[in-house]
């Protein structure tokens, strides 16, 4: 019966992942397991981290139903570690980390009639490289460290910049315009995935991800993510793997 249970253990993590993954590959043409495992592990940091083990599980889930050599008895059976394993990657597929998980927080984020002397101290202060700007509650763009250079390329004079009255807002009007992306913070790490994915396909750069509070870009940001922060997608899932 502890052999069975294994078995049965096992094959529902098995179908749940196969449905989740069907799910995300609806233009495929084909269901097989390890062609949508393919098509999806470049997209998805739990499958990209687990993508070997899971072909293996492939080869255990075939053995267990279509090697079956009597009505009680299997060629085949999943050790206990194999079974908690597939559940725990199933679980994390179903049960996904939220965006904010992986975001840096809390942000600093300015209004366009913010000094420019400001920004420069919170750079000092805090290490960030960019940084969200607001105007009349509207989201107006990323000011980076690349902009503030090339503004003060453009300004200075006899080797000197004044830094009087410059705000925020000037240095947007020769910011290089950056893709932004926003997402609730009830939107988990596929959704992260799916929209750095989606820029990627139309060959275009997304520079980062506002998390707030309903997925307004104009609300006040709660979170941001950097492709940088990608890496803590798979981190963050074999912490979870390793922990449960």
């Amino acid at each position: 019966m502890q052999s069975e249970n294994h078995v049965e253990r096992f094959e529902i993590a098995f179908n749940q992942i196969h449905s989740i993954l069907k799910e995300r590959s609806k233009d495929m043409k084909t269901d097989r397991f390890v062609d949508l495992l393919q098509e999806n592990r470049e997209k998805y940091g739990v499958l990209y981290s687990n993508y070997y083990k899971l072909k293996q599980y492939a080869k255990l889930r075939n053995a267990i139903v279509h090697e079956r050599i009597d009505k009680d008895f299997y060629i085949a059976e999943p050790h206990e570690d194999v079974v908690g394993d597939i559940e725990r990657i199933s679980d994390i597929l179903q049960n996904p980390p939220k965006a904010m998980d992986i975001a840096s927080k809390p942000v600093e984020f300015f209004k366009a009639e913010t000094s420019i002397k400001k920004i420069l101290a919170a750079i000092e202060k805090y290490g960030y490289s960019q940084f969200p700007i607001y105007e009349q509650g509207h989201f107006k763009g990323l000011l980076t460290e690349g902009g503030i250079a090339k503004w003060v390329s453009r300004t200075i004079q006899n080797d000197c910049v004044n830094l009087d009255q410059v705000t925020a807002k000037d240095i947007l009007q020769v910011e290089k315009r950056r893709n932004v992306a926003c997402l609730s913070r009830e939107q988990t790490v596929y959704d992260v995935e799916d929209a750095f994915q989606m820029h990627y396909e139309k060959r275009q750069k997304l520079e980062a991800i506002l998390i707030s509070e309903d997925g307004n870009q104009d609300s006040s940001p709660l979170g941001i993510i950097s492709a940088w922060d990608l890496v803590k997608i798979e981190h963050s899932t074999i912490s979870l793997l390793s922990n449960s």
